[in-house]
């Protein structure tokens, strides 16, 4: 089953900063409350994920830089282009975001009308790289539907096999009322950006970002809603922003907001 396949049945339907915890962080020029993830080489540029720290020493945002110049390349006879980057361990260890998957697909995928652009995945995973690579579409646990974030629908239409719908190293993909005109019936026309809600194993697992590289090429800020978050005991953002740095010519991919949740 792969991610094609997922959007045509979708068609179908507070810890302080310490000294220990800065030992294994670099710092970025932002100030000493803002530590350095990983970096990797994604779409001829290099993207970067970084932890802001608030006064009262909690993660207050994080997120991931991306240079224009890889929301323009085009890669090499259209591949798919992905990378995976750890986010700060103080972020890992108090927050729900674990690692960034970010991938760019230079062709789009099904349903065609809708998604058939280039765009950008951008997966907040909660589990580790490990955990989410594990991912084998073999459990189709579903959580109860009555817990599912108002405003978005079950990963799993109604009558359609949970396999069907489930993407190997991902898992469910649920979707927000607001890309249906009726039900099962998706919207007219291209998408611009979209937030999207993960599961498996009958478990929330991700928040998920998706925007067409049309949306910024427009070199404007956006955001969008963000679910609520499941009821375990950790600190789970509230917002999400894309803010465009016209200086540095990037954008700032950001989660903020971040609130108990137990």
């Amino acid at each position: 089953m792969d991610r094609h396949d997922l959007w045509h049945a979708a068609a179908r339907t507070g810890m302080l900063l310490g000294t220990a915890l800065l030992g294994g962080c670099s710092m970025l020029g932002g100030g000493p409350q803002t530590l350095k993830g990983e970096s990797g080489s994604f779409n001829g540029a290099t993207v970067s994920t970084w932890a802001r720290m608030g006064p009262d020493g909690q993660v207050s945002t994080l997120g991931f830089t991306l240079p224009m110049s890889a929301v323009n390349h085009e890669p090499m006879a259209g591949h798919h282009q992905s990378v995976t980057l750890n986010f700060p361990k103080v972020a890992q260890d108090s927050t729900f975001i674990n690692f960034l998957a970010l991938d760019f697909m230079p062709q789009g995928h099904d349903p065609l009308g809708r998604y058939g652009t280039p765009h950008f995945d951008v997966h907040y995973h909660h589990l580790t790289k490990a955990q989410v690579q594990a991912i084998d579409c073999k459990d189709a646990t579903q959580g109860d539907p009555s817990k599912v974030p108002a405003g978005w629908l079950p990963p799993v239409p109604p009558g359609v096999p949970p396999q069907d719908v489930c993407v190997p190293t991902m898992g469910y993909h649920a979707l927000p009322l607001t890309e249906f005109k009726a039900p099962g019936e998706m919207k007219d026309g291209v998408f611009d950006q979209v937030m999207i809600a993960g599961y498996y194993g009958g478990k929330f697992i991700f928040v998920e970002p998706m925007v067409s590289r049309a949306a910024l090429q427009r070199q404007a800020s956006f955001s969008l809603p963000v679910p609520a978050g499941p009821a375990q005991a950790t600190l789970y953002p509230t917002t999400f922003e894309a803010t465009y740095n016209a200086s540095t010519q990037a954008y700032d991919f950001v989660l903020g907001g971040f609130k108990p949740v137990q």
